[in-house]
């Protein structure tokens, strides 16, 4: 599938495979509905894009609200119930601030503890892939699915 960036100058670039949290999000079952809108080369705080049309945050149809971050499209096909999970990349903010104003749950994993292969770079020192999704039980699974677990050990509670 083409991956634009937000921007017209990659419009007709597609990727040779999938990335990283696209692979193992499908290989635990997971069904990829598709890509989402997003700021131009996800720099910008608002969730415009001259290029494809801004995101329109879906709690008030009637004014154009902005859905922020440049992980947009993310935070308003959650918001909406169009998806129950969707990925955002954040560099200064852009899971949080759609999450935010979307009212649902985004998380900016820990740097490292999420590959970003295959994901188009802003500032790779300061890039993260992370879960959006409407409950942090939500977020706790998709994490625990596109975390690198060779690195992380996930404690259990021991049952009695």
């Amino acid at each position: 599938m083409r991956t634009t960036g937000g921007s017209r100058i990659l419009g007709a670039r597609v990727p040779l495979k999938d990335a990283t949290v696209a692979q193992r999000l499908a290989g635990a079952g997971g069904v990829l509905l598709g890509k989402l809108n997003m700021v131009e080369f996800a720099y910008g705080p608002e969730g415009l894009n001259p290029h494809y049309g801004h995101a329109r945050n879906p709690w008030d149809p009637a004014v154009h609200r902005i859905a922020g971050g440049s992980s947009s499209g993310s935070g308003v096909a959650v918001a909406a119930g169009l998806a129950p999970g969707a990925l955002g990349s954040d560099t200064g903010g852009s899971i949080r601030i759609p999450a935010s104003l979307c009212g649902i749950i985004g998380l900016k994993p820990t740097y490292g503890r999420v590959s970003r292969a295959g994901v188009p770079p802003l500032a790779w020192s300061m890039d993260h892939v992370g879960p959006m999704t409407r409950t942090a039980a939500d977020a706790a699974l998709m994490l625990g699915t596109i975390q690198r677990l060779t690195d992380f050990h996930v404690r259990r509670p021991v049952l009695a």
